[in-house]
Parts: structure tokens; C-alpha cells; sequence
């Protein structure tokens, strides 16, 4: 990494960053909490509202990417969905659809002092894709992010091909109460979700952070219902695949581009989780060189 700082180095740090997390309350919902990850010096750019996916919560961003940006002159905005990271609603996962974490992205989103870019990974990235033309955002960044059309495609190929992934991550959500996803999706997490390159200590305790996943919102992210093409709606988008990926390949995020107009890129290494695995740098890089390019 270069040791000098120039405003059109997007890769070199320019200072220190900040992290506030607050838990929010909402009048008929369960309260969100909110990691805002802000740079200490001069902030560049719109901010970016940052969705995890299934079993996640915002310190998966809170961890890598919301530093390296803040250090970048990024400001960001996680989220985490209600029963998730230290949101309210656990009592409540089984009664949870997919149209209330997007109320949860909507409440997010208006915290935020302008129109952010919206970055959503995996069932994130659907549920950002159910917002293109319902919601003011100045750009779009999916993350091995589940396709248009669902959840379906991906959900039957993983249970063809990779029958203990899907035994793991989607049956495991399935029956909460009887074992929690996150001790399944320990056993075998280093090759499951992440790349070969990530240490397997790191892999098992990122597991073992993830939660429950609701079952009636997995179940409706199988058909979630017409999604707007980004290109439509002249919204700027980048696509982003991870050639290690066992649960949404790269095949399915090509595809994704394709139906957006977008710029696809690809990780690699890197397996479901690029924001925690070893292509963390490599995946902020490619948002601010996107995001420079795009003037967002």
C-alpha cells in the first residue's frame, strides 16, 4: 500500500474512523440497532447503508469493510434486521416475513441525512433489489447476493450439489427452537462458507456468531415477486461474485448483473462471506474504484 495519500488513491488510508452503535426504538417493531462507522477526518462521496444476509447481523460489516471505507473518507450505516446482531424480535422469529425486513431497510435508510448507496449482501442483496424504484438510493452494490428471481434456483442446486451446505443453512433455520443455525453452520464452516484461505479459527468463530434465520422469510424469498431492473430505473449497480462460493455461485451473481445491466466483478479468493473472509480489502477496493467511477 502506498505510503503517500492523494485524493485519487481510493486504496490509501486518510485517517482514523469512528463507531457508533445505538439501538433504536420504533413504535409498532422491534427495535434495530445501527453501527455507523464514520470517517474522523473529511467525508468523500454519499454514505453507504450496509444489509447483511441471512443468519448475519451488521457487525459482519462492522468488522472489515465499514473500517477500511471510514478510513477511505466513507461514511457507512449498518443494519441489523430484526431477531438479529443486538436487534429486538428473537421471540418473534417465527411470525417474521420478508416484507418487515424491508420495512427494516426502509427504517434504515431514512436515518440516513441523503440518499445512500445501498450495498446488500446475500438475502440482503434481495432485499435491496425489492427497493429499485420504491426507494431513493444513488446506487446499488450486491454482494454474492441471491438473484431476482429468489431464492428457489439457488436453494435446489445447493441441495443437489452440496446437500450438507443446504442441511446446514436452510433446514437448520427451519427448526429454530430444535438446534440453532449457528451450531450447525459451525461444523464444517471453513468449507462451507469460506474460502480456503481464511484460518479456520476465524472461520468457526464467525460461525458461531451467526444466529436463527426465519423460516416464513426464507420461505417467501423462494418467489419474492417481481423485481424492477436496476437499468430501468438508471440506477448504477455493481455485482459482486466469489469464486469459492458454495451457496451462490458465480454463475447465478453473472446472471444477476445481466438482468441489471450492471458491472460484474469477481473475488477470488473468496468464499459466501467476502466481507469476513481474506478478499475483505479486495472487495472494498472494488466498491470505492466503482463508486469513484460512477461519481457516487
Amino acid at each position: 500500500m502506498p505510503s503517500q495519500t492523494s485524493p485519487t488513491d481510493t486504496g490509501a488510508p486518510r485517517g482514523g474512523y469512528t463507531v457508533q452503535t445505538r439501538r433504536v426504538a420504533r413504535a409498532n417493531a422491534p427495535a434495530l440497532e445501527l453501527v455507523e462507522t464514520l470517517p474522523d477526518g473529511a467525508r468523500t462521496g454519499a454514505p453507504l447503508l450496509l444489509i447483511h444476509g441471512a443468519f448475519g447481523g451488521a457487525w459482519m460489516w462492522a468488522e472489515h469493510l465499514g473500517p477500511y471505507l471510514a478510513r477511505r473518507g466513507r461514511a457507512s450505516l449498518a443494519v441489523s434486521l430484526r431477531a438479529h446482531g443486538g436487534s429486538e424480535g428473537r421471540e418473534s422469529l417465527r411470525d417474521i416475513t420478508l416484507d418487515d425486513y424491508v420495512d427494516d431497510v426502509r427504517f434504515a435508510l431514512e436515518r440516513l441525512p441523503q440518499a445512500p448507496v445501498v450495498v446488500g449482501h446475500s438475502l440482503g442483496g434481495l432485499l435491496a433489489q425489492k427497493l429499485i424504484g420504491r426507494a431513493q438510493m444513488r446506487g446499488l452494490v450486491l454482494v454474492s447476493s441471491l438473484p431476482p428471481e429468489g431464492l428457489a434456483t439457488v436453494n435446489l442446486r445447493t441441495a443437489m450439489t452440496e446437500p450438507v451446505v443446504w442441511l446446514d443453512a436452510f433446514l437448520g433455520a427451519a427448526v429454530p427452537e430444535a438446534a440453532s443455525a449457528a451450531a450447525a453452520m459451525t461444523n464444517g464452516a471453513r468449507t462451507q462458507l469460506f474460502s480456503d484461505g481464511l484460518a479456520p479459527a476465524r472461520a468457526r468463530r464467525y460461525a458461531a456468531m451467526m444466529v436463527p434465520e426465519a423460516p416464513r422469510a426464507l420461505a417467501q424469498a423462494n418467489v419474492p415477486g417481481p423485481i424492477l431492473s436496476a437499468f430501468l430505473t438508471r440506477l448504477p449497480t455493481l455485482v459482486v461474485g466469489s469464486a469459492q462460493d458454495r451457496l451462490v455461485w458465480r454463475s447465478c451473481t453473472l446472471r444477476t448483473a445481466f438482468y441489471h445491466a450492471a458491472r460484474h466483478e469477481t473475488l477470488d479468493p473468496s468464499g459466501h462471506f467476502p466481507m469476513l473472509d481474506v478478499s475483505a480489502e479486495t472487495l472494498g477496493r472494488k466498491i470505492l474504484a466503482w463508486l469513484d467511477a460512477e461519481g457516487l
